[in-house]
């Protein structure tokens, strides 16, 4: 399973200043750490829901028919919101290779995912949403107001044959305090 194409944007077309950011392979959390004060995660949502049009494709085939575990985050630095977090897996994978998943609570999901040297992550995806993707919307619902284009990036984990998709989108406010 790969990424949708949009998925594929080149890098030239992201906002400079964001490249970084859309190209770091380490720990999101980790580099916010270095750049910003007392990072926290707002857990917003943790359950289950449907996979979304353009992540059922990336998990399995039958993925767009079963309710999948679900996470949402927003990073902050002190008050400031600064990336609007969605990770989704498996039914079967959060019993098995991401079990951890559903008991991470208010930690940065990065400490789980890179502290485990059996889990491998794929090629990082980038694309420029805007207010008809579901996670744009989600973005706002938890943010408030945000510009009609925000990028984001996206990976795929893997603890064996198990997947979690984990999207990260960068709201303004990343750029507007680095």
């Amino acid at each position: 399973m790969s990424l949708p194409q949009y998925w594929r944007t080149p890098l030239c077309l992201a906002p400079r200043p964001l490249h970084p950011w859309l190209t770091e392979r380490g720990s999101l959390t980790a580099m916010l750490m270095a750049h910003f004060p007392e990072i926290s995660v707002q857990v917003i949502f943790q359950g289950w829901q449907q996979a979304h049009w353009d992540e059922a494709a990336c998990l399995s085939r039958t993925a767009n028919r079963q309710n999948m575990a679900c996470r949402e985050v927003v990073l902050k630095s002190k008050r400031t919101s600064l990336v609007y977090a969605h990770s989704i897996t498996t039914p079967a994978a959060l019993h098995k290779g991401f079990h951890l998943f559903g008991r991470s609570g208010s930690r940065p999901l990065g400490a789980l995912l890179f502290a485990d040297p059996t889990i491998c992550r794929s090629d990082l995806s980038w694309c420029c949403i805007d207010p008809r993707h579901p996670l744009w919307q989600k973005a706002q619902a938890a943010v408030g107001s945000l510009p009609k284009k925000l990028w984001a990036r996206r990976s795929i984990f893997y603890a064996g044959h198990d997947k979690l998709l984990v999207t990260e989108v960068f709201l303004p406010a990343l750029l507007d305090s680095a």
